[in-house]
């Protein structure tokens, strides 16, 4: 059996990475020592959060270079290459690397102004906890509600995003042996939704799949137990007709 799952939330503080690039030759040498946190600051943070948005910016890198170095080929390879922020960070820098090993070396030389010069900046991920744990997936699906917004996006986006397979919901789930609820959860990050709609339907699905595994074991049960179940169904369901009734 696994450690139980602690829940925590997150806190993006940001920080100078030490690397600049005045020329795209300068830049290609810049995101291949960069830290992954820089990678995820300057490219994947923005639409990794927003990821059907509409008119988002393009990403630092590419702004950069269609603005200071005026290269418009050049930043919209750029943009294309870190436009899924569903990839793990390797692949956003190499495909970035390769994006610029397509611009010709004569392009690659021209240097901007000193105030124009591109400072790496990295965003360190400060995890704070939530005094919330589960010993279950059952128990994980009840605790879903409590969770704020930056303890979704952390779990299901960022963690598997940087390899953080400790603190991925998915990556626990599946090795509680709740591979369903794992996949449903990467299916419905997968789809892209606003981070409060995507919180909301996998909580709906996750307690739907719980029905058919509860049918299950009530139909196991004793008799005496498996009435005393459809009473209190029954009446639930008779309460909530009655609330609703009153408020139309």
């Amino acid at each position: 059996m696994t450690a139980p799952f602690r829940f925590e939330t997150v806190a993006h503080l940001e920080s100078p990475a030490g690397l600049s690039a005045s020329s795209l030759d300068s830049l290609r040498e810049a995101i291949e020592r960069a830290p992954d946190d820089s990678i995820f600051q300057h490219v994947t943070r923005i639409p990794a959060r927003h990821p059907h948005a509409r008119d988002l910016p393009a990403n630092d890198f590419a702004r950069w270079v269609g603005t200071a170095l005026q290269a418009p080929e050049a930043a919209e390879r750029l943009a294309f290459a870190g436009a899924d922020p569903s990839r793990p960070i390797a692949e956003v820098r190499a495909a970035l690397l390769a994006a610029l090993e397509r611009v010709p070396a004569r392009d690659r030389r021209r240097e901007v102004s000193e105030d124009a010069i591109l400072r790496f900046v990295q965003a360190r991920s400060v995890r704070v906890p939530l005094d919330i744990e589960a010993v279950t997936p059952a128990e994980a699906i009840g605790l879903w509600p409590q969770l704020d917004a930056g303890s979704v996006f952390y779990h299901l986006i960022e963690a598997p995003l940087r390899g953080n397979t400790g603190t991925s919901l998915a990556a626990w789930l599946r090795a509680q042996g709740a591979g369903g609820l794992a996949r449903a959860a990467e299916e419905e990050v997968a789809e892209g939704r606003p981070l409060e709609r995507l919180r909301r339907e996998l909580g709906a699905r996750w307690r739907r799949s719980l029905i058919g595994r509860r049918i299950a074991e009530k139909a196991g049960a004793p008799e005496a137990e498996r009435r005393r179940d459809a009473t209190a169904t029954i009446a639930r369901l008779a309460e909530r007709l009655r609330t609703e009734g009153e408020t139309r």
